[in-house]
């Protein structure tokens, strides 16, 4: 979710061009699911490329906007058999609420909701990984939907760590998410950044993206949110 950017401009615009088909993962056997949109896979020799430039999951770079609040996902990975979870680390996150306020409203419900529910990404898988580009999390079993709202457009940009939120062809946002592994100048003005990674780039996102599995982004390797809430 730039000058770090190695995407030439007809990367780009081949990157917008594929960035309106659905980004809902599909196993083999998947039937097919209401279209959404979400950033897709860019050309393999740009993606090698941007690799090349990533951050370096070292120190992330500073707050585009106010930050108004702070969170935390505990991530953890499972064993092949599901049964076993071993930690992976914590993401920290600041949300920038000025912004944007409708998308950093909906995270909060997610993450730290009011009431004794429990949160409701406790649980929720990262479902989604481009290698190199962003990872995926926020798909809410059909039992706890969140009623849709407008993407909102604030003029901040996809740097290497940023909080995005993701929408369908309507331009209309739920509780899907994703955060930028490098710069993404491809997904700017498409999604809306609504936060920043501050911690947990090398021990959680850097893990996730490098077990990337098939070409649609679904992981081979099953990592979910332990637990999460405000800090």
């Amino acid at each position: 979710m730039l000058a770090l950017s190695a995407c030439t401009s007809a990367t780009v615009r081949a990157g917008h061009a594929r960035l309106a088909r659905s980004a809902q993962p599909m196993s083999r056997s998947a039937v097919a699911a209401p279209a959404r949109r979400a950033p897709r896979r860019p050309a393999r020799a740009a993606a090698r490329s941007a690799a090349r430039m990533l951050f370096g999951f070292g120190a992330p770079p500073p707050p585009q906007a106010a930050v108004t609040d702070r969170c935390f996902l505990d991530v953890v990975i499972l064993s092949p058999n599901g049964r076993e979870k071993y930690p992976v680390g914590r993401l920290e996150l600041a949300l920038f609420g000025d912004a944007a306020p409708a998308c950093v409203a909906r995270f909060k419900q997610l993450v730290s909701p009011d009431g004794s529910t429990p949160p409701p990404l406790k649980g929720v898988s990262f479902h989604r990984t481009l290698k190199d580009f962003i990872v995926q999390s926020g798909k809410l079993p059909d039992a706890r939907p969140f009623a849709p709202f407008a993407a909102e457009k604030n003029g901040l940009v996809h740097l290497p760590g940023s909080l995005s939120m993701s929408q369908d062809e309507a331009a209309l946002c739920t509780s899907e998410f994703f955060v930028a592994v490098r710069a993404a100048p491809e997904c700017d003005g498409l999604y809306t950044v609504f936060g920043q990674a501050t911690a947990g780039m090398k021990e959680v996102i850097n893990d996730i993206n490098k077990r990337a599995g098939s070409a649609d982004g679904a992981p081979w390797a099953s990592y979910e949110i332990a637990s999460c809430g405000l800090l």
